[in-house]
């Protein structure tokens, strides 16, 4: 589904170029250069007292966590049983050591009054020494929230930044007759309606923080951008001036947002402060600039231009200046989106028939196309780098998929149809 201001790309082409079908199933995304440690990870120790259900959630949702935490490899748990119980650590880690693994999860859950108390321990199995340990507080009802807080503090035990786990993903679904705005969990659990203004939503972006989205909104008759506070549900007109205004992003420092408009008669990269004012139009070349993505060292922006003839990605400085070519290779490249460490750009691009995901080398210009079924576009990365979101038609209608660790695509959504998936950290 190409319902933003981008299907100008995507309808040229389809018209000059039938689609194919692909085998291919997997999307190897995972971080390069990521090294992966081998975790044991016994459940841990339920103590009398706590509630069944808490206690099963906890460790339902930490397992299902790890299995997709990028740095880990979980041990293959039939293997468990062969490493029998000693009192001598040294002893109990050379055994956990002999069926592979490098560091060993232990613990307790335990209900303390109306909270759920888990201690985690975190062995190197070499050294014998802590490389974790930290003690959650929760109530009983949140135990899914202790699990993820948890499997986030592991993964930056190894990585150095926390994992995906309490993240959400803002989308756009027709699932009630409009296209409206939604959000959902990393894993598409709760998935909650944010919008009811029986009208068009496109193209939503996160604030940095996660407190606010800005989207596409026909919701006065003509493409206008919209600043929507989901926890307070405030609403507030950014911009409505020009034909077109889409394709929003908003800057690291949480001050700037830059976006594509037709203020001045050509579709071109326009910047405005996220509390409103004058707009300041960074892009005069000919030709149609859209879908500006601000890079994470917030000094650069990329975004896709027609003015080599076909769309292609370019980078600019945050003032309009030093503008230079990104993608090469191929006759379509849009939707640019960066990844955390500013080092690696996902986009949209024409391989074969279909729209497929490619990256970029920020620095070398180098490109990877990753082929799959169907139609797969939107990309965007997981806070932490290590997964896409995107969008994929391979069942038939669009629906927002994620990758796991190993690069598999799972499906998050089944209901209607959905789109343009943003993806941001917990909120701070």
């Amino acid at each position: 589904m190409r319902s933003r201001f981008v299907s100008f790309f995507a309808a040229m082409f389809l018209m000059a170029v039938g689609v194919s079908a692909q085998d291919e199933i997997y999307l190897e995304i995972t971080q390069p250069g990521l090294r992966r440690v081998a975790v044991a990870t016994p459940p841990l120790m339920v103590l009398p007292g706590t509630p069944v259900d808490a206690a099963r959630g906890f460790q339902e949702t930490l397992d299902a966590d790890l299995a997709a935490a990028a740095p880990i490899a979980i041990v293959e748990r039939r293997l468990y049983a062969l490493v029998e119980d000693d009192p001598r650590p040294e002893v109990l880690n050379e055994r956990w050591r002999s069926i592979g693994a490098q560091f060993l999860l232990s613990g307790t859950v335990v209900r303390a009054g109306g909270q759920l108390v888990v201690e985690a321990r975190l062995v190197d199995l070499v050294s014998g020494e802590f490389a974790f340990a930290k003690r959650y507080r929760a109530g009983i009802s949140s135990s899914q929230v202790v699990a993820h807080t948890m499997a986030n503090d592991l993964v930056q035990v190894f990585t150095g930044r926390p994992g995906p786990f309490l993240s959400r993903i803002a989308f756009i679904s027709d699932r009630t007759g409009e296209s409206e705005l939604w959000v959902m969990d990393w894993n598409g659990s709760n998935q909650k309606q944010l919008t009811k203004h029986n009208s068009l939503a496109l193209a939503p972006t996160w604030s940095p923080d996660g407190k606010n989205l800005i989207f596409t909104s026909y919701l006065r008759g003509t493409p206008a951008l919209y600043l929507l506070t989901p926890q307070e549900g405030y609403l507030k007109l950014l911009w409505d001036k020009g034909g077109v205004n889409s394709s929003a992003t908003i800057s690291p420092n949480g001050r700037t947002v830059a976006f594509a408009s037709s203020l001045d008669g050509n579709v071109d990269i326009y910047t405005v402060s996220i509390d409103g004012g004058e707009a300041q139009r960074l892009t005069t070349a000919r030709g149609i600039d859209t879908q500006p993505s601000w890079a994470p060292n917030g000094r650069q922006i990329a975004f896709t231009s027609t003015r080599s003839g076909s769309p292609q990605l370019y980078l600019m400085d945050g003032d309009g200046s030093n503008v230079r070519r990104l993608s090469f290779g191929g006759l379509f490249h849009d939707e640019p989106t960066w990844a955390y460490d500013g080092t690696r750009i996902a986009c949209t691009t024409r391989d074969e028939g279909t729209f497929q995901i490619a990256t970029i080398d920020a620095v070398t210009t180098e490109r990877t196309v990753i082929s799959a079924p169907g139609n797969n576009e939107s990309p965007c990365f997981s806070p932490e780098g290590s997964m896409i979101a995107f969008e994929s038609d391979r069942t038939g209608s669009p629906q927002i998929y994620i990758t796991d660790a190993n690069g598999v695509p799972h499906q998050l959504t089944t209901e209607g149809a959905n789109h343009s998936p943003t993806w941001v950290g917990a909120t701070r």
